[in-house]
Formats: structure tokens, C-alpha cells, sequence
């Protein structure tokens, strides 16, 4: 069991990285649902090994200056 005493904003960025759940390929930031993004909470869901292998052209970029 992982228990933490107290509320200190310095570390809570830390204490959601250590709680974080995932496989290896998708991941859950441990924090609470009712937390916004901001300067102390940063919640998400996070993929590893998912890339676009698709190739595009992209044409010359013409500039009127």
C-alpha cells in the first residue's frame, strides 16, 4: 500500500507521476478526477509505440514578401 499524509502543491506533480497505472503501451496519471490542468495538478492518459508511419508531400511554401 502506497499511503501519503498531508497536501504540499511542490510535490504533487511528483505524487501523480508515482501513481501513475499503466501497461508499457498506455498509461493513467494517478489524480484525482475533479482535478484540473494547471500549475500544481496535471492529469492525462498517455500512449507509447502509437506512431503515424503514413508519409505525406508537402509542396514549397510560397511567400508574397
Amino acid at each position: 500500500m502506497l499511503f501519503f499524509d498531508g497536501y504540499a502543491p511542490a510535490t504533487e506533480k511528483l505524487r501523480e507521476a508515482v501513481c501513475t497505472l499503466g501497461n508499457g503501451y498506455f498509461a493513467t496519471r494517478g489524480c484525482t478526477p475533479e482535478s484540473p490542468a494547471g500549475t500544481v495538478h496535471y492529469p492525462g492518459t498517455y500512449l507509447a509505440g502509437v506512431f503515424n508511419r503514413l508519409s505525406d508531400r508537402i509542396g514549397p511554401i510560397w511567400s508574397s514578401v
